[in-house]
């Protein structure tokens, strides 16, 4: 019943979703370079997220197939030149577009218990953050990709620079072994 309601939400309204979503986005003090495409680009764009949202929900796509797609945009995000301040606040408007249209829609508002309700919030929510985490997660690697080739900073500096932990050690290994792969090395982080 739930995910019936959030998939019948989504495909009646995708249209409307995404048009709420640019119409937010245009009007965002915090989303300039989003404001530089074109009203087509930003529509295919919002329009991309909430279909895939539909898909993760109707085929039962792994989290894995949704870290994977969301590592991807933000890896295209840094490589446009996009803030992540912004890559982050757009996602987080495209979650507030389906909440407003969740409450508002007597299809789904009426219908559910609550044990349902929690049940559908947890779905969105999980899609979202796991979105969320997964953007910056691209990002940063691909942020550390660009100054690692840029040879102005050492190992060391880079170490200063960026927050430590697993994400930052994973990201350094993916591209030492890169590296190694195409012949080039450097001292591999333990």
């Amino acid at each position: 019943m739930v995910y019936e309601s959030l998939i019948a939400i989504l495909e009646k309204h995708l249209k409307d979703l995404t048009a709420s979503w640019v119409a937010q986005v245009k009007s965002s003090e915090y989303l300039e370079t989003y404001k530089k495409l074109s009203d087509e680009e930003l529509f295919r764009r919002g329009n991309i997220l909430f279909s895939n949202l539909q898909d993760w929900i109707l085929k039962g796509a792994s989290n894995d197939e949704v870290a994977d797609y969301f590592q991807e945009i933000g890896t295209e995000r840094i490589s446009e030149g996009f803030p992540l301040s912004e890559v982050y606040f757009a996602l987080y408007l495209e979650k507030k577009v389906l909440w407003s249209f969740v409450v508002l829609k007597d299809e789904v508002a009426g219908v559910l218990k609550a044990s349902d309700a929690l049940e559908y919030m947890a779905e969105i929510n999980n899609y979202f953050d796991l979105g969320n985490f997964n953007i910056i997660r691209g990002y940063m690697q691909a942020l550390y990709s660009h100054i690692s080739d840029s040879d102005k900073f050492t190992k060391d500096e880079l170490e200063k620079l960026l927050a430590k932990g697993a994400l930052y050690h994973e990201s350094i290994r993916k591209i030492q072994e890169q590296m190694y792969s195409e012949g080039l090395s450097i001292g591999m982080v333990r």
